[in-house]
């Protein structure tokens, strides 16, 4: 039977102690970065996507992310021909089947598109800007 050393001292214990009680406290606790998420799952799903602050977000990563091979306004062409301009990205993909592919780390595209992970806030900013710049149906 292994035997453990003997404390040297009570300051030791009490060392001990404290550092296993904030140990113990900080795996209580929620990490700070999943408190927005949290609170993005809660809202109805059209107060997401409609949130302007999602929208710019989303903007913003499209202009990181997605720009170097799409089109990422409402209008232009795309820099490479066999990427289609993200204003038409979803008369192919149904939004929420989009959304959990980039949330599981699917690869979505063709065999040179990179993968991507956006996060799940990230992700609904994506989704939201997508659905903001796309092209009316025909007739509508």
């Amino acid at each position: 039977m292994k035997q453990f050393p003997k404390m040297r001292s009570a300051g030791q214990g009490l060392v001990l102690l404290a550092g296993l009680t904030l140990l113990g406290l900080a795996a209580c606790s929620p990490p700070p970065e999943t408190a927005p998420e949290e609170s993005a799952e809660s809202a109805p799903v059209d107060a997401v996507y409609d949130d302007p602050a999602m929208i710019e977000n989303g903007r913003e990563i499209a202009e990181m992310q997605c720009a170097f091979c799409h089109a990422i306004g409402a209008e232009g062409e795309s820099p490479r021909t066999d990427a289609p301009p993200l204003r038409s990205v979803l008369a192919d993909y149904d939004p929420d089947a989009l959304a959990d592919d980039f949330r599981e780390g699917i690869h979505v595209g063709h065999k040179d598109m990179p993968d991507f992970d956006f996060g799940p806030i990230g992700t609904d900013s994506v989704l939201a800007y997508l659905i903001s710049i796309q092209d009316e149906p025909a007739g509508g």
